[in-house]
């Protein structure tokens, strides 16, 4: 075996002893609940843990699960079950990486749940109309899909257990011939919950730019809304980014985040808030695949950030998955499946919208009027 820290020898014999047996695709509440335990170390913030740092020498791709348990990796994938998703993880674990233990800082913009908006007076383009899923949403605030099931609480068989995407950092500015005096943002990530539902388990990259690129830049960060958000470390436009998101029980999720071009990563255990004495649990019934423009804006009468023009984003190898092992995509085309286009302030006009004829497993999703051109006005 391997040289690894005390805690981890602890934590493998332990599981020996009570005889666990992890699957290939690690989707087992015995197998998510490893890392709920390893988790031992602190972080700045109440609620959030991190993972023991693994030896010099520790090599993902050939480790046991339970190692990558207790180092915070993520589940391998079933390499004969579901190769693409095994071919991407692997790809993921092969990068030399560093695991980031800095202090986590409060992020200025907050992501929150899906604001429905009526239907709007625009649409979207022909080339772009949504085809491929029965269901369509519009939102202030979010757009792309979610995957729904029809449950109404948490349920250890049937509930999204895992789910992950790759995807590449835009270039974030201003529309083209504007200036709105005000710092735009566009946010990417995955997760669980919030469509409608007053908690959401989330990671992603948060970008931002004001006029003529000044204070452009991206962050990567986590959350458990409505508890707030945490940035980690700084990320870059073009930066390519591996997430996973996972729970163990409706109180406790584990994230996974990588930005494989600068070989940097951090992995987070987070527990779910308590809010006025009531603990916020997840429903496992939603996986979001999303771009959004978040709030904490106190420049505009909704406290939306004006959307970045971040022109386009694609993402690939994107999937959920529940307990039970039943895969989800942001292709699927069941009536579960809900496209969201993002409006205006005003909810008029379209603003972003996701391309759905690109793949089963892949999401394109693009900015179009005054988002992309002249600039939105409420």
């Amino acid at each position: 075996m391997k040289k690894i820290n005390k805690f981890a020898t602890m934590l493998l014999t332990a599981v020996s002893g009570l005889g666990l047996s992890i699957s290939s695709s690690a989707q087992s509440t015995e197998a998510l609940a490893l890392y709920e335990s390893a988790a031992t170390i602190p972080t700045n913030i109440e609620g959030i843990r991190t993972f023991p740092a693994p030896p010099a020498n520790f090599q993902p791709l050939t480790a046991s699960d339970e190692e990558l348990a207790a180092y915070g990796f993520p589940p391998r994938p079933d390499q004969k079950g579901d190769p693409d998703s095994y071919r991407v993880w692997a790809r993921a674990m092969s990068i030399p990486q560093k695991r980031w233990y800095g202090q986590l800082k409060p992020r200025t913009a907050r992501g929150g749940p899906g604001i429905a908006a009526p239907s709007p007076t625009s649409s979207p383009a022909v080339s772009d109309a949504m085809t491929f899923a029965p269901t369509t949403a519009n939102s202030f605030n979010w757009s792309g899909v979610v995957n729904t099931l029809p449950l109404t609480k948490y349920n250890s068989k049937s509930s999204f257990s895992i789910m992950s995407a790759q995807f590449q950092i835009p270039w974030p500015q201003e529309a083209f011939g504007s200036c709105d005096n005000d710092i735009d943002h566009a946010a990417f990530w995955i997760g669980f919950d919030g469509w409608k539902q007053n908690d959401v388990l989330q990671s992603g990259v948060d970008t931002y730019a004001g006029c003529d690129g000044s204070d452009q830049g991206a962050d990567a960060w986590i959350e458990w809304y409505p508890a707030l958000p945490a940035t980690v470390f700084d990320v870059a436009p073009g930066d390519d980014m591996y997430v996973v998101v996972s729970n163990s029980n409706p109180t406790h999720g584990t994230v996974f985040i990588e930005d494989e071009t600068h070989q940097q990563s951090g992995s987070f255990l987070l527990t779910a808030p308590v809010v006025n004495g009531k603990q916020i649990t997840l429903h496992g019934n939603q996986a979001e695949f999303v771009v959004e423009r978040p709030g904490g804006d106190s420049n505009t009468l909704n406290g939306l950030y004006p959307l970045a023009n971040y022109i386009w984003s694609f993402w690939d190898f994107a999937h959920a998955t529940t307990f039970s092992g039943v895969k989800y995509y942001p292709g699927s085309t069941n009536t579960g499946t809900l496209n969201v286009s993002m409006t205006d302030d005003s909810g008029k006009n379209i603003i972003s919208v996701p391309i759905t004829n690109t793949g089963l497993k892949n999401l394109f999703v693009q900015d179009q009027g005054c988002a992309f051109r002249g600039g939105c006005t409420p």
